[in-house]
């Protein structure tokens, strides 16, 4: 198989796909490790993008930062311990100007990380210690329509796309392709509600709406994370995952995608 190749792309996003399921069916405690892993290697991505554009980043008060909080899901304590946690992160990174002699610009780009990815991927790690009837739809909805229109405006983009979608930015994705994956990714989202219509039983009218708001989400996360590669000059965040890049070229839809389900769906599950 070439490298990169579609076959390789294929294999590594379906063994990726077997990670998530078996943490995700075993339990909260292999959640909140399947995805503080995701985290501390996406750090690391991000961290190595921002040196390249004149940072000198930290990726570890991300990771301490990751790590407080997922233990503080766990816990279920009050929201004011995240507050906490939040606030042990700065003074970690005001530390580090203090003892490393480093700017507060880079004081700053530290944060950042903090910020994207890893408040991103919090947000997947609070969700996988919630009640199962809020964290499967949501899970589900992500997963199928964001994926999903990853996928199709891949394919059907390279097949038939003509017009660029954001050139400056991302010169391969297509106006036609985008189409595709919102058409298409919001019918497979619909997928989530066939599966779980008698586990959880929403009305497939939120399944239908929060699957289109997911793609055009996803897309639009999938541009910021080309914009950050492009100022870095670099074209995939590593080659952690083959045929994908990194952890974030990977993740990048699912980033922006997963607050919209959530969103969504809680506004349906507390009425």
């Amino acid at each position: 198989m070439k490298k990169g190749g579609t076959a390789v792309r294929v294999l590594t996003g379906l063994a990726l796909f077997g990670f998530l399921v078996v943490s995700v069916l075993l339990g909260p405690e292999t959640r909140l490790c399947f995805f503080y892993a995701v985290i501390w290697f996406a750090a690391r991505e991000m961290s190595d993008a921002l040196n390249r554009m004149g940072f000198q980043t930290h990726p570890w008060i991300a990771r301490i930062l990751a790590l407080a909080m997922c233990l503080l899901f766990y816990f279920k304590d009050e929201t004011a311990f995240y507050i906490t946690a939040g606030s042990i992160v700065v003074m970690l990174a005001l530390l580090a100007a203090l003892f490393q002699r480093i700017s507060m610009r880079d004081v700053l780009g530290s944060c950042i990380i903090c910020l994207y990815p890893t408040l991103f991927l919090l947000g997947y790690a609070y969700l996988s210690v919630q009640d199962e009837t809020l964290m499967y739809p949501v899970l589900l909805i992500t997963l199928f329509a964001a994926a999903g229109c990853d996928m199709f405006a891949y394919f059907l983009g390279r097949a038939f796309g003509r017009h660029k979608l954001c050139p400056s930015v991302s010169p391969h994705k297509t106006v036609e392709g985008s189409i595709a994956g919102t058409v298409l990714g919001t019918a497979l989202g619909m997928l989530a509600w066939v599966i779980l219509k008698d586990f959880a039983p929403i009305p497939w009218q939120v399944y239908l709406v929060t699957s289109f708001f997911c793609t055009i989400a996803g897309q639009l996360g999938d541009l910021v994370a080309s914009m950050i590669k492009r100022q870095a000059h670099i074209k995939d965040f590593s080659d952690l995952l083959p045929g994908h890049g990194g952890i974030i070229d990977r993740i990048d839809s699912f980033c922006f995608a997963m607050p919209v389900a959530y969103f969504a769906i809680v506004l349906f599950h507390t009425t």
